[in-house]
């Protein structure tokens, strides 16, 4: 399913899209957002700030402020 979602929104097909990488993604576009960590683990399922905190890296921008 998630294959057929990726072709469907026009990712590159050389690019590995998995449920793992996608919830990475939505986590480091809400930390980048400013979206506190409770809200965070609320829309992503997580259980604790920890295993959030492992799949963000801060990026270049927010390291600068």
């Amino acid at each position: 399913m998630l294959k057929a979602m990726a072709k469907d929104a026009g990712f590159l097909k050389h690019k590995r899209i998995t449920n793992h990488s996608v919830r990475k993604l939505l986590v480091q576009k809400l930390r980048n957002a400013n979206i506190p960590p409770t809200e965070t683990m609320a829309i992503t399922g997580h259980k604790n700030v920890q295993s959030i905190t492992n799949y963000s890296n801060i990026s270049v921008e927010q390291q600068q402020k």
